[in-house]
């Protein structure tokens, strides 16, 4: 996973901040090793080579004068239902290898198969109790397939899907071609109708990034941060999320955020690499939730469908949480989840023209846009970059979210709000949504 960015050095004293030197920098996600909470990513790894166990035909010339008593070999008799389902819903594109994700109809019915997982070769590597399901590791999927079985109908089985923050962005012929970059701080704050005196946007509204977690930069005010990681692999924070951090919430000038008076609750749930899995993913949001946000920024997915990721949005939605998610960098007919999902404010890119960004995902279910190409964030601890992306275009869109809140905007209104206001560019609503993200200053109705 590659992405490309330019970086200039903010250096701060005491009030004052100078940009002093310009660099041009490249960062690259690999596609190698990482271990974001002990698994590591998609490769070649063996698969069983016998997927069905082996039966004896038996000595048929016992039964020669009686075909009726003959043993029934056909594949129909030895097929294994649960076994063949188990496999088909483990082994698919970006699954975690040798992982499975257990949900449960209650709490006993986990209890009483985690205590039936002893000493039978699976490993507990998680527990979302709040949504009754488990993360085990195994090595022979037979065992797994018995433990279920034993088990009935109180439990279904899925893959632990690989997530990332989107790749470097692409360009696509199908999309507008949206390449005019932004360029200024102050240039992106006006496209959104966000310029000038924003000092009091997002007072009191906690909005939580679940990213590759937040560096302590300039731009953000003392205390205004809050951090959890998730990943705990004791590695170099990757800059993404303080990226995203700044635009949405960031108080200095030259990497200024929508809604600097807001509070950043930062869950760090990708690793160096960008990497996550659906089940980090979900335990974040919910860590979230329970921790008072009132808006998640998801700036990363996949195109994995996870029963698991689904219940931890469920879970938000209930708690009246508005979730703000990245479309994706693939230049596809698609969006990618958890932006696909029904209860999630889907986010695309344009550039400076309001032309849909070459890179950007679309496709039904797409709620807005914003700019993402050329924009003005922070970097690493001291930097300011120029990055392209539906990520930054998210981050620009929850600080929105959290400003209309702030204003005392309702949460059920919020998001029809941002549509009703948002500025029309003429293409069709599956490449922009309802249109450009336009903030009303102090929006009530």
């Amino acid at each position: 996973m590659n992405h490309r960015i330019r970086i200039a050095i903010l250096i701060v004293t005491g009030a004052t901040v100078a940009v002093v030197a310009a660099l041009i920098a490249g960062w690259m996600f690999k596609s190698g090793s990482m271990n974001p909470v002990s698994i590591t990513p998609p490769g070649d790894d063996a698969r069983t080579s016998s997927l069905i166990p082996r039966f004896s035909r038996g000595d048929v010339r016992e039964f020669k004068r009686d075909s009726a008593a003959l043993p029934d070999t056909s594949a129909a008799a030895i097929a294994d239902p649960l076994l063949e389902n188990l496999e088909a819903s483990l082994n698919v594109p970006g699954a975690v290898q040798g992982e499975a994700v257990l949900s449960f109809k209650d709490k006993a019915a986990m209890a009483s198969f985690v205590k039936n997982m002893r000493g039978a070769g699976l490993d507990l590597l998680g527990t979302l109790d709040k949504l009754n399901s488990i993360r085990v590791g195994y090595k022979d999927i037979h065992k797994l397939r018995d433990l279920i079985a034993g088990a009935g109908g109180d439990v279904s089985a899925e893959a632990n899907q690989w997530m990332q923050v989107p790749r470097e962005p692409q360009s696509d012929p199908n999309n507008e071609g949206g390449a005019t970059p932004i360029g200024k701080a102050q240039e992106m704050m006006d496209a959104i109708s966000a310029g000038g005196d924003r000092a009091g946007w997002g007072e009191s509204v906690k909005i939580a990034v679940l990213d590759t977690g937040v560096l302590d930069h300039p731009t953000f005010g003392k205390d205004q941060i809050t951090h959890l990681d998730f990943v705990k692999d004791g590695q170099t924070f990757h800059s993404h999320g303080t990226s995203v951090a700044s635009l949405i919430a960031g108080q200095n000038a030259q990497a200024p955020g929508v809604a600097p008076a807001a509070h950043i609750l930062d869950i760090r749930v990708a690793n160096a690499e960008g990497y996550t899995v659906s089940t980090v993913l979900s335990q974040g949001i919910i860590e979230a939730v329970d921790r008072g946000a009132q808006v998640l920024n998801i700036s990363l997915g996949g195109y994995g469908d996870s029963e698991v990721l689904r219940a931890a949005l469920n879970y938000a939605a209930n708690k009246g949480v508005i979730v703000v998610a990245a479309a994706g960098n693939d230049g596809y007919d698609q969006l990618s989840l958890p932006a696909a999902y029904g209860d999630v404010l889907s986010v695309g890119s344009v550039d400076k023209s309001k032309k849909q960004a070459s890179f950007s995902n679309s496709g039904n279910g797409l709620d807005i846009v914003a700019p993402g190409v050329g924009v003005v964030s922070a970097w690493e601890t001291d930097k300011v970059a120029i990055a392209s992306g539906t990520s930054h275009s998210t981050g620009l869109v929850s600080g929105a979210v959290a400003s209309y809140l702030g204003w005392g905007v309702s949460q059920k209104e919020v998001i029809a709000l941002l549509k009703r206001h948002a500025t029309p560019t003429g293409a069709a609503t599956s490449r922009v949504g309802s249109g450009v993200l336009r903030v009303y200053k102090n929006a009530k109705k």
